[in-house]
């Protein structure tokens, strides 16, 4: 392998360090979809226990603790991607922040899947009613009622 990479030409080696970066974008940004979509989730069963309020700092560790997916993450690298995605939040105006680094939710969550991607999608009231993956208008109530 080391040989192969030796033979590349400059050219070629800035391709290369090209692709790989633009793949570790990608992978970064699937990964804050992915904490998002736990992160929805979280604040969707909180609110239902009437919690709303939640301290920023801690949420990487509740997510480790709660959350299968994330047990052997760091929690420095926990918390650096739940920044991302918090601030993403409070631009599309689904949390906003409060006095000592604290976030609040700004409306109840609704638990919907897509009827064309079969996607959960967790989202709150100020949010558009559409799809988080594929943007379909055509959610329902998840699990459905009977």
């Amino acid at each position: 392998m080391y040989y192969y990479l030796s033979t590349l030409s400059t050219k070629d080696c800035r391709f290369l360090s090209n692709l790989i970066c633009l793949i570790s974008i990608v992978m970064r940004d699937i990964q804050a979809n992915e904490i998002e979509w736990y992160l929805r989730d979280h604040f969707f069963r909180q609110f239902n226990q009437g919690i709303q309020y939640f301290k920023k700092d801690s949420l990487g560790g509740e997510m480790i603790s709660l959350y299968l997916r994330y047990r052997n993450y760091n929690l420095q690298d926990m918390n650096d991607m739940i920044t991302i995605v918090v601030e993403n939040l409070i631009c599309r105006q689904v949390i906003k922040k409060t006095e000592n680094n604290s976030l609040e939710l700004t409306s109840r969550f609704s638990r919907l899947q897509c009827s064309k991607c079969f996607y959960i999608s967790y989202l709150n009231s100020n949010e558009p009613r559409n799809c988080l993956r594929c943007s379909s208008s055509e959610l329902h109530d998840f699990p459905s009622k009977r």
